[in-house]
């Protein structure tokens, strides 16, 4: 778990970071091998060059930079805010139940939540397609 931005002066909210397949092994290579090389003794996790705090004009800056020099034409670049809208949605399209991804992006109500999952137009439709053969189903044995 991680605190999140404040929003109007509330506070930092929790934000869950889910640990999964082996990442703690990665995390402490990270931070046997590769953090000590960084300048400085900050607490940072993930630091600049000089070993302090990454600012979030920072990751952004670097990450667009990236996506350039990628080649990706400028309506397929992305940020990192982008990234958390996409996370919400593919958990949500995997079946992450809503309220988890609501406590893992630190939104206090699931209406904010609801704002950054957009299902693709296939997972509507097969959504759909779920809901009517159940729907059909669920007739026919009545008669």
């Amino acid at each position: 778990m991680r605190l999140g931005k404040a929003a109007k002066g509330s506070g930092p909210r929790p934000r869950w970071v889910p640990m999964l397949d082996d990442l703690g092994l990665i995390l402490h290579w990270y931070l046997d091998e590769v953090r000590p090389k960084f300048r400085g003794n900050s607490p940072a996790l993930f630091c600049d060059e000089g070993g302090r705090f990454m600012n979030s004009g920072s990751i952004r800056n670097r990450l667009a930079t990236l996506c350039r020099a990628e080649g990706r034409p400028v309506h397929e670049q992305f940020s990192p805010h982008s990234l958390r809208h996409a996370c919400a949605t593919r958990n949500y399209e995997r079946g992450v139940d809503l309220v988890a991804i609501q406590q893992m992006l630190g939104h206090w109500n699931v209406g904010a939540t609801m704002r950054y999952v957009t299902p693709s137009s296939t997972f509507v439709e097969d959504a759909y397609r779920r809901g009517i053969t159940t729907t059909l189903a669920e007739a026919t044995k009545e008669e």
